[in-house]
């Protein structure tokens, strides 16, 4: 007999056995994996019905994006004083302009925000009365503020962080009286893009972390950029979710890295803008319209 024959093909028989078992148990690992990930995903929409959460209808794919970055400028110190029809002062620091509208943006007599007010907002911004102002988008109209804030777009990414935007105070009778913008500057591409999870993903993990209470509605989540890393020369910035989450009493943002998953505390550059930024704005109008006043 052929014993090194025979022991060849019994040294192959093992082989080709360990092989199907092996693949056998890793396909049934995967299997049990993929439907337990299932169902606590329908578990979790779920739960959240259960709680009363209204939840936005999810877009769920993974986009590629990339970091950007933005140098250190003082473009609206430089070039704020080629602005017309307007009353203006920049900070010590020069990262803001504030400006008093000496004719007024008159809008709708809605109580809402109509089209036709964005369009006209839209046409000042493009105007030569604001500066930069082609690199600015409407963002969002904050009723309770009165105030409507337009956001520089960056990549076609909005920057939400409060680092690049333009701030439009309206009276009690809805015209437009000032505004306040700062500029993050011109922003490039840094590196290549990464894989972010989605945006069901980002209200998955507010919602395991506590993050959204009982009987609230969540916005859907606009992919925007946040301010990481704030240097003297230069800042970058990086893909995070944000997420507006509406109770009977206030709206929260919430944000989420949109690479790493990990949740963004808030900060002063939270929108709707804090009380304390407010207080600062109206200190700001009330020394302009002292200025205007006096040379008029």
């Amino acid at each position: 007999m052929d014993f090194k024959r025979i022991e060849t093909i019994l040294v192959l028989t093992f082989l080709a056995l360990n092989i199907f078992l092996l693949s056998t148990y890793f396909d049934k690992n995967y299997n049990d994996f993929y439907q337990n990930s299932s169902n606590s995903e329908l578990n979790f929409v779920d739960e959240m019905n259960k709680s009363n959460i209204k939840l936005p209808v999810f877009q769920n794919e993974k986009n590629k994006v990339p970091y950007t970055q933005a140098e250190t400028n003082e473009l609206l110190a430089e070039n704020h004083n080629q602005l017309s029809n307007q009353t203006g002062v920049i900070e010590e620091n020069g990262s803001i302009y504030s400006s008093i509208l000496s004719n007024p943006i008159v809008l709708s007599e809605d109580k809402n925000l109509t089209s036709k007010d964005i369009e006209k907002l839209n046409d000042f911004v493009k105007s030569d009365q604001v500066l930069f102002g082609s690199e600015y988008q409407f963002f969002r109209y904050f009723k309770s503020n009165q105030q409507i804030v337009y956001v520089q777009i960056a990549n076609n990414i909005p920057i939400t962080d409060g680092t690049s935007e333009i701030v439009f105070h309206l009276d009690s009778n809805k015209k437009v009286i000032s505004y306040e913008q700062n500029y993050a500057g011109p922003v490039t591409v840094q590196g290549d893009s990464r894989e972010l999870i989605t945006d069901k993903n980002a209200v998955d993990i507010l919602y395991q972390n506590n993050e959204i209470s009982a009987d609230t509605t969540v916005k859907k989540p606009i992919l925007s950029y946040y301010r990481t890393l704030n240097l003297e020369e230069l800042s970058m910035y990086a893909p995070v979710w944000y997420v507006e989450v509406v109770s009977s009493t206030d709206t929260q943002v919430k944000r989420v890295d949109a690479i790493s998953g990990s949740i963004l505390k808030s900060s002063m550059l939270d929108m709707p803008h804090s009380d304390e930024k407010d207080k600062a704005s109206g200190k700001e109008s009330a020394e302009l319209r002292s200025r205007s006043d006096s040379s008029s």
